[in-house]
């Protein structure tokens, strides 16, 4: 059958089928979320941990807690009682508000013995989620000495870590992974653009040496507008890399400076060498309306299928979880921001990431996909 081409009746975009494009869809979804009334979200907690008290899962209203916790930044102490007394772990989310004596019971399981391996690495997540200091040293003290449910876990509870935005250094220091505050990319005018303090996709003219496509800026940040305070740059910095090569890497490094200096350093594991993106496609990620949001959204705002771009706050990761240690002293660095990619071009899959380490001023760029 010939697929006929359409447009989006709420956006103009191009699509395949009559009605209204997925971004178009999320956006109205986000916007009726945003738009309930306290008696509305509080029916749907409500729901939520009837749904579990009764079948001991979180099925039919799991897309709506998840809603409810990105965009409105739910209170989950009730929703992680419920859970609890069901031996429900997963979404690991549920427990970030959990009551003091449902974190007193997961700390105690997690530090025995005889604990089931699975069920640890969901109370290691959970117990990130919740954080706080006796969270901490427990997970130094689990790390420093594992138990017998580590040997079938691929990672140490500092990765478990990283899922609630902290981890620690060689030396237990506690160290952030995420910033505590969360701006989303809108979309915009050619004349915001110009002024937005975050731009994504400029272009640069240099070419890639693995496969010759254009290298860019993927994102641009001007830390001088107090929007960007709370990342603590001072200047304009730049993370740059090759979009073509980034989609089969396990993640590029460049150096920046604050001065908006930058140089992309290639890894030599890449099989690239053709460039699938090309011109066109190029043209089109750096002709993007994306302009930085003029207010604060909820830490978890973008942590969503249908999240789109945003600078600080938390990653929707598509695998796993993916702090990066910096190339140069070894730490995990810090996440700083994501671009959903089919928002900036079409045909593109997952996710881009950027994490950045301010003592080496290296930033990480990264990808992931179903």
């Amino acid at each position: 059958m010939e697929r006929i081409l359409r447009k989006c009746k709420q956006c103009g975009r191009d699509i395949y089928f009559e009605g209204i494009c997925v971004s178009c869809r999320a956006e109205n979804e986000r916007n009726r979320i945003l738009a309930l009334p306290q008696e509305e979200i509080d029916s749907a907690v409500g729901r939520i941990c009837d749904e579990i008290e009764n079948t001991g899962e979180l099925d039919k209203e799991r897309d709506l807690f998840g809603k409810l916790l990105n965009y409105r930044d739910i209170n989950t102490s009730k929703i992680a009682r419920a859970a609890f007394q069901k031996d429900l772990f997963y979404p690991c989310e549920m427990y970030k508000d959990a009551p003091e004596d449902v974190v007193k019971a997961m700390l105690e399981t997690v530090k025995r013995d005889d604990t089931d391996s699975f069920l640890a690495s969901r109370l290691l997540s959970c117990l990130a989620v919740y954080g706080g200091e006796e969270v901490f040293q427990t997970f130094l003290e689990l790390e420093a000495h594992p138990r017998k449910w580590r040997e079938k876990l691929y990672v140490n509870p500092s990765s478990y870590a990283a899922i609630g935005g902290w981890s620690y250094d060689s030396g237990g220091k506690f160290l952030k992974t995420n910033f505590d505050r969360c701006y989303p990319m809108v979309k915009g005018t050619p004349e915001e653009k110009k002024r937005s303090p975050v731009k994504i996709g400029a272009r640069t003219g240099e070419k890639c040496p693995r496969c010759g496509c254009e290298i860019v800026n993927l994102m641009e940040f001007d830390g001088r507008d107090p929007r960007l305070d709370f990342l603590g740059i001072g200047g304009v910095i730049k993370a740059k890399c090759c979009p073509n090569c980034m989609e089969y890497m396990n993640g590029d490094f460049c150096r920046y400076t604050v001065d908006g200096e930058s140089e992309a350093v290639f890894g030599r594991d890449s099989f690239m060498t053709e460039d699938y993106i090309g011109e066109e496609g190029i043209e089109e990620l750096a002709c993007n309306s994306y302009i930085l949001g003029e207010n604060p959204v909820p830490l978890r705002y973008a942590a969503d299928w249908e999240g789109g771009s945003s600078v600080g706050g938390f990653a929707f990761w598509i695998q796993d979880c993916a702090i990066k240690n910096c190339p140069d002293c070894g730490k995990p660095m810090k996440y700083l921001a994501q671009i959903q990619w089919d928002t900036v071009m079409d045909g593109m899959e997952g996710n881009a990431y950027i994490e950045i380490c301010k003592d080496c001023q290296v930033m990480a760029v990264l990808h992931q996909q179903t």
